[in-house]
């Protein structure tokens, strides 16, 4: 539900407190906010998972405005995720909530920036609030055929199950059968599944390696540990030799899982520690890094095939949430029915590189494989066709794709003439 009355809401909520709100007047702190750092604050305080405790000792709110904001929230029935839930769109109706204030401000925006609520996506046309996201993946991974099939249609249940595990809804959408109609049902299905995994979630929070992690600060290390670049890691204090030996044992669902990586020990969990409270994690925009480093470098070679052509960057945000196959690429690209891909042997595509400029040579070749290699993980190199029929078949586009530490799929593209 949006929010559509919030000073009916003022009124009533200070009705029932009974007090004057010191903080009634507007809040010159969140006003001066940027527009993106108030959509992470609005995100934060709709999200189910901020729960009372959460906004309470984790933010540091006075408990009058933790209250309030639950209580307005919530809605009726008291309950989040439900059908009267009230969905926050700007900072004002969050103003308007008695308590708070320019204090109450200062602490959910750090709290945002180092614990940002998950973003929503849209699948098949099918848009999920984060929360619903969030639930999808859970129940999808962890529920019975039967409990599927009582959701879905077989086909679609069967093809997910035999797909799983998934590490977005993003991911389901290439899966057969599952459609517009499909992604409703499972969204529908959000509010158990939100329930169940938090009635089942096991904490994160421990020691490993000897360095101590709150529930907060280890729910975001494994996120690093699960998404980010051995670039990433390094930039962090973690060695080489340990962040690649992060990223080739990942997924883990777990940081004591983390901590028994053959090379990990205490240095590598304190970095990791470090870095999660570092508020830098998730607040970044993580292709930058690659596209510095690559974008020097392409205008200065070519594809060679029997015709030589340029090569360029793409991006494709959010649709690196898994690991990349030839199949979700094709997904992905496809510009016409009937087109194939073929996947092909990653260190193949940079041997077609050839200078295209005065200066270039093998070094600069070897650069940019660097640039890929530091800031990109799980590449995989295909070449898409165009079906026969269509007069430019020969025309075969070839991409060398992986992912950023942000869950998007990003890298490079040429075109391979191939006859």
């Amino acid at each position: 539900m949006n929010r559509i009355a919030p000073f009916a809401a003022l009124t009533l909520t200070m009705a029932c407190a009974g007090a004057y709100d010191p903080e009634a007047a507007p809040s010159s702190y969140a006003s001066a906010l940027s527009t993106g750092d108030a959509q992470a604050v609005v995100a934060l305080v709709s999200y189910p998972g901020t729960t009372l405790e959460v906004l309470d000792r984790g933010v540091g709110l006075d408990a009058r405005a933790a209250r309030n904001i639950i209580a307005d929230r919530n809605g009726a029935d008291g309950l989040s995720p439900s059908a009267d839930d009230i969905t926050f769109a700007t900072l004002q109706e969050i103003d308007a909530i008695p308590y708070v204030g320019d204090a109450a401000f200062r602490a959910l925006y750090a709290y945002a920036a180092l614990h940002p609520a998950p973003s929503g996506v849209v699948v098949e046309g099918v848009a999920f609030a984060g929360w619903q996201s969030e639930s999808v993946v859970w129940g999808v991974n962890h529920a019975a055929v039967a409990e599927l099939n009582g959701v879905l249609d077989n086909r679609a249940a069967t093809a997910l199950i035999a797909a799983r595990p998934f590490a977005s809804v993003t991911a389901m959408g290439p899966v057969s059968y599952v459609g517009a109609s499909a992604l409703a049902a499972l969204r529908g299905a959000s509010y158990g599944w939100w329930s169940a995994m938090h009635m089942t979630t096991a904490p994160l929070a421990g020691t490993f390696d000897s360095v101590a992690f709150d529930e907060a600060t280890a729910t975001t290390a494994l996120a690093i540990a699960n998404q980010a670049t051995v670039a990433q890691l390094t930039a962090h204090g973690v060695t080489t030799s340990a962040g690649g030996a992060i990223v080739a044992a990942r997924p883990f669902t777990t940081l004591a899982a983390v901590s028994n990586v053959s090379g990990v020990g205490t240095a590598t969990m304190r970095a990791l520690a470090a870095y999660a409270s570092s508020g830098t994690w998730g607040v970044m925009t993580c292709t930058n890094g690659f596209v510095a480093a690559a974008q020097p470098l392409v205008g200065q070679l070519l594809f060679l095939s029997e015709s030589d052509r340029p090569i360029e960057i793409v991006s494709y945000p959010g649709a690196g949430a898994s690991a990349p196959t030839a199949a979700s690429i094709l997904a992905l690209v496809s510009e016409e029915a009937g087109m194939t891909v073929e996947q092909r042997d990653v260190a193949n595509y940079y041997v077609a590189f050839e200078p295209g400029t005065a200066g270039a040579d093998g070094t600069t070749v070897m650069a940019l494989e660097n640039a890929v290699s530091a800031n990109l993980t799980d590449l995989v190199y295909v070449a898409v066709s165009l079906p026969h029929s269509d007069p430019y078949h020969s025309e075969v586009r070839v991409y060398l794709l992986g992912r950023d530490g942000c869950g998007n799929l990003v890298g490079l593209k040429s075109i391979a003439v191939e006859t």
